[in-house]
C-alpha cells in the first residue's frame, strides 16, 4: 500500500508538468504561425512550424534538406523580450555558409542552395550576463521556398 501513494503523487506531478509543457508548446506554435510566418512572404511556407521555448544562454540546431538551385528564405524569430538571436547556417561538414553576426544580426535571410543536401541552422540566445535575470521565450525557425513563377 505504501507504493500506491508515491506512484499517484508522481503521476500527478508528471501530468502537471506535461500540461505546462503542452501549454508552452501551444503558445510557441501560435507565435510561429502569427508572428514568424508572415515574415516568409512572398515565399511559400514549407508547412513545418519549428518552434520551442528557449532561454538566454541556450543554443539549438535544426537539420533541413535543401535542393540545388531552389531559392529559399530562412526566418528565425524570437519574442521581443529576448536579445537578438545569433544565427548560423552550416553545411553538412559544419562549414559556415551564413552568419548573421556579419549582417547586423538579421533574422531573415534569402539564399539559393548551391547543392542538394542537409544543412544545419544553429541558433544561440546570448547570455544574460552577470547578476541579470535570465529571460526566456518562444523561438521559431521557418523556411519558405520561392514560387515557380517568381524565379529569375
Amino acid at each position: 500500500m505504501k507504493l500506491v501513494v508515491p506512484v499517484r503523487l508522481l503521476s500527478i506531478v508528471f501530468l502537471v508538468l506535461l500540461t505546462a509543457f503542452g501549454h508552452t508548446q501551444a503558445q510557441c506554435l501560435s507565435f510561429a504561425r502569427n508572428i514568424a510566418k508572415p515574415l516568409l512572404e512572398p515565399y511559400i511556407h514549407d508547412g513545418n512550424y519549428n518552434a520551442t521555448y528557449m532561454e538566454e544562454g541556450e543554443s539549438a540546431e535544426l537539420y533541413k534538406t535543401f535542393f540545388k538551385g531552389e531559392n529559399y528564405r530562412l526566418v528565425v524569430s524570437g519574442v521581443d523580450e529576448l536579445p537578438q538571436i545569433h544565427i548560423r547556417l552550416l553545411d553538412d561538414q559544419r562549414n559556415v555558409m551564413f552568419d548573421n553576426l556579419n549582417h547586423n544580426l538579421v533574422n531573415v535571410w534569402n539564399f539559393t542552395a548551391e547543392n542538394t543536401g542537409t544543412m544545419i541552422v544553429h541558433i544561440k540566445i546570448p547570455d544574460a550576463g552577470e547578476n541579470k535575470k535570465i529571460i526566456g521565450g518562444c523561438i521559431a525557425i521557418l523556411f519558405g521556398v520561392e514560387a515557380e513563377g517568381k524565379r529569375r
